[in-house]
């Protein structure tokens, strides 16, 4: 993206997240990392990206082919909140009416901790990201070592890796074109 300071890792259609190369795209979100916080990312960091590289183009490949126009939907990577000291929701995507906030955890069980991370993300973009307010905000927990999963919990949407596109083909469903244009939605515009 030609935005002058980017906020975020990575940002594109699904269609041009799938035909990119994991390379690539780490070494996007590593620079951004070195930008946002000041210091490389640690190894911790990095295998999780690698692990939610994999998982999604899996998801997401599916999910394209049972419903193609999901491909033209924007999947933003590690979006910097404002104001928030390096706080980034590890996946936003973009539709027409809806914006979904994932967040990856690599365990099997639901923490509330975690339930509360994405919550709040999705909290805070809903009421202080102006570009999120006319739209519906999803947050949803994915659980990478569960099997099976798509549950609600405390008003979250809580996933397995391997249900990441039946939940979302599910809701992409009901959106429409136009889609949310992604350029003026990450220019960070925090309202107070």
């Amino acid at each position: 993206m030609g935005i002058g300071i980017n906020p975020c890792g990575w940002s594109g259609s699904i269609h041009a997240f799938l035909l990119l190369s994991k390379q690539d795209w780490l070494t996007a979100l590593q620079e951004h990392h070195q930008r946002c916080m000041n210091c490389p990312a640690d190894e911790s960091q990095q295998a999780a990206w690698n692990h939610s590289f994999d998982l999604l183009q899996m998801e997401l490949k599916k999910l394209v082919q049972s419903t193609p126009a999901a491909g033209n939907f924007t999947i933003i990577f590690e979006y910097e909140l404002p104001r928030e000291r390096g706080r980034r929701p590890d996946v936003i995507i973009l539709g027409s009416s809806t914006i979904f906030v994932l967040e990856f955890k690599d365990y099997g069980k639901i923490i509330q901790a975690h339930v509360d991370q994405v919550a709040a993300y999705a909290r805070d973009l809903k009421h202080y990201h102006a570009g999120s307010r006319p739209y519906t905000v999803v947050p949803i927990l994915v659980l990478a070592r569960a099997k099976d999963l798509i549950q609600t919990y405390d008003a979250i949407t809580v996933v397995s890796a391997n249900t990441i596109g039946a939940f979302l083909e599910t809701r992409m469903a009901s959106e429409s074109v136009p889609l949310i244009d992604p350029i003026p939605w990450i220019i960070p515009r925090f309202l107070l």
